[in-house]
C-alpha cells in the first residue's frame, strides 16, 4: 500500500539511529531570551486566533502583519496548528480550540469540561497535531524587523493580563452565556472585541470610500477607523481570507509584496529534505513541479477537471520550453522504455538520465491524495508523462540507505515524536516548488503558495547568474 506525504502512518522502520540536525537548528534558533523590559504602557496590540489547514492559517498571518504595520500595533501571533486543525467558529469557540491546544492543557482537556460540553466539541488527541510557533516553519525575519511580533504562549485571557497587562472588566461567560456572546463592536476593559457571526465578517480597506466594495463580506472597516481606538488591544476573532484587507496604495502592495516574498520555508528539516529529493530527480532544472489537490471540499469532484487542466499546461510548458530537445509532440514520443503501469513507478534513474537527454519530460507529482497511483483520477498523469513520481515513489526506489527518511525523523516533537507527517506536506511542496516550471490546481491556496516559491527560487538563481 503506498502512503503518501498526508498518511499519519507514513513511517519508516530504520535500525540505525538518526542523526542530529543540532548544529543547522542551533543556527537558526533565536539567541537566549534577555530579561524582559518593562512594559510600555502606551503599547498598543492586535490579536486574532487562526482556523482551517495550515495554508489558510499563514494567509491569515500575512494579513495580521500587514494589519499591524498600518496600525504601527504589536500583533500578539498565535501558534501555527499542523495535523489536524479545526475550522472557523464564533470567537468563544475559536478561543476554546486554541486552549484545548495549549501546552499546559491536560491531555484529558478536563479543566475545560464544561465548556466542551457546551460547545459540543472534542478534546483533541496530542498524537495528532503540533502547535508551534509560526517561524519555526516560516522565515519571519523580515516581518519582524518591520511589526513588532510577540507569540502567543497561551491562548487564555489570563495570559494577556499576566503577560501584557491587559484585562478585560466583564467575567467570562459560562453556561447559556457562551453560546450567546455580544456580536459587533464590543468593548470589554482594555479590549475592544470585533465579534462577526461569519468567517467573512469585516473587510478592511486601506482607503476610505462612500460604497465600498463588499464582495462576501458583511460589513466594512478602514484602516482610519481603527487608528484611532484608544484600547490597548483590538481582538478579531479571525483575519481569514486572500481577499480581506484590499490594497489601493502603492506603498502599502509593495510592502505586501515584500512581506509575502520573505515568507518562506526555512525549517531545517524541510529544506533539507528538498535538496536531497531534487538531486535525486537530476537537479532543479531537469523537472516539472506539480501539485494536485484532491483530498477535500470541492477540490475531490473537480479531481477529474484538475489532472485534465495541468496534462493541459504541461503540454503547452513542454512545446515552449527553450531547452526541450525533441521534435516529438508532447504525449506522443517513443516512451515505451518508461512505462510501467499506472499502479507502479518506472524506473527512476531510467527517467532522469532520459530527462537530462531531452528524451521525455520528468515530472514530479505533490499531492495530498493518499494512494494516487491507485486513484483512477490520475491515470491521465501516468498515461500521458510516465516519468511522473510522487515522493513515495521516490523514497521507495531511490532512498535505499534510508538518508531521506531518518532526515524526516531527525528533530522529534516532544509530545509527538516523529514531525514527518507534519513536514511532509512542506516537503512535497518545496520540491514541487524547485521544477523549471510549476503548475498547480485552480482554486488552491496551497498551489498559490507553492507557485510564489517557485517565483522567489528561481528569480534568486537568476540573480545569481548576474553577480
Amino acid at each position: 500500500m503506498a502512503l503518501t506525504p498526508t498518511d499519519p502512518s507514513y513511517q519508516d522502520d530504520v535500525a540505525t539511529d538518526p542523526p542530529t540536525l543540532e548544529d543547522t537548528l542551533a543556527d537558526l534558533a533565536p539567541p537566549p531570551s534577555a530579561p524582559s523590559p518593562p512594559l510600555n504602557p502606551d503599547e498598543k496590540y492586535l490579536a486574532f486566533f487562526t482556523h482551517s489547514g495550515f495554508q489558510n492559517q499563514l494567509i491569515q498571518v500575512e494579513n495580521g502583519i500587514l494589519l499591524a504595520w498600518y496600525l504601527n500595533r504589536t500583533l500578539i501571533l498565535p501558534k501555527a496548528i499542523l495535523g489536524e486543525v479545526f475550522g472557523w467558529s464564533p470567537m468563544s469557540k475559536l478561543q476554546l480550540e486554541h486552549q484545548l491546544r495549549d501546552q499546559r492543557t491536560s491531555p484529558s482537556c478536563t479543566e475545560y469540561a464544561s465548556q466542551i460540553d457546551r460547545w459540543q466539541t472534542g478534546c483533541p488527541s496530542k498524537n495528532k497535531f503540533v502547535a508551534v510557533p509560526f517561524d519555526t516553519i516560516f522565515d519571519l525575519t523580515w516581518a519582524r524587523e518591520h511589526v513588532k511580533i510577540i507569540d502567543r504562549e497561551e491562548s487564555n485571557d489570563h495570559w494577556l493580563a499576566e503577560t501584557l497587562d491587559i484585562h478585560r472588566e466583564s467575567i467570562d461567560p459560562v453556561g447559556e452565556e457562551l453560546m450567546h456572546e455580544p456580536l459587533g463592536e464590543v468593548v470589554d476593559g482594555d479590549v475592544i472585541y470585533f465579534r462577526g457571526d461569519t468567517r467573512y465578517d469585516w473587510r478592511i480597506f486601506d482607503v476610505p470610500g462612500r460604497k465600498p466594495r463588499l464582495g462576501k463580506y458583511a460589513a466594512a472597516l478602514n484602516i482610519q477607523q481603527l487608528s484611532q481606538r484608544k484600547e490597548k488591544l483590538i481582538h478579531f476573532t479571525s483575519l481569514f481570507g486572500s481577499g480581506r484587507i484590499p490594497i489601493r496604495r502603492t506603498e502599502h502592495y509593495e510592502f505586501f509584496r515584500s512581506l509575502q516574498r520573505s515568507v518562506t520555508y526555512h525549517h531545517p528539516t524541510i529544506l533539507s529534505a528538498t535538496d536531497l529529493v531534487t538531486e535525486k530527480l537530476g537537479g532543479n532544472d531537469n523537472y516539472i513541479g506539480i501539485h494536485i489537490r484532491s483530498s477535500d471540499g470541492w477540490f475531490v469532484d473537480a479531481l477529474p477537471d484538475t489532472v485534465f487542466s495541468i496534462v493541459s499546461n504541461i503540454d503547452r510548458a513542454v512545446l515552449s520550453h527553450q531547452h526541450q530537445q525533441t521534435n516529438l509532440t508532447p504525449g506522443t514520443w517513443d516512451d515505451e522504455e518508461f512505462r510501467a503501469g499506472s499502479s507502479v513507478a518506472p524506473q527512476l534513474s531510467t527517467c532522469v538520465a532520459a530527462a537530462k537527454q531531452g528524451k521525455t519530460p520528468l515530472v514530479y507529482v505533490a499531492t495530498d491524495d493518499r494512494h494516487p497511483r491507485d486513484n483512477k483520477a490520475f491515470d491521465l498523469i501516468w498515461q500521458s508523462y510516465p516519468c511522473s513520481f510522487t515522493l513515495d515513489d521516490i523514497l521507495t526506489q531511490a532512498d535505499p540507505d534510508h538518508a531521506i527518511s531518518r532526515l524526516l525523523d531527525s528533530d522529534p516533537h516532544p509530545v509527538t515524536g516523529s514531525m514527518r507527517r507534519f513536514l511532509l506536506p512542506m516537503v512535497d511542496a518545496s520540491i514541487s516548488s524547485r521544477g523549471w516550471i510549476f503548475i498547480g490546481s485552480k482554486g488552491s491556496t496551497f498551489s498559490g503558495y507553492i507557485r510564489r516559491l517557485h517565483d522567489i527560487f528561481w528569480s534568486g538563481k537568476k540573480s545569481e547568474q548576474l553577480l
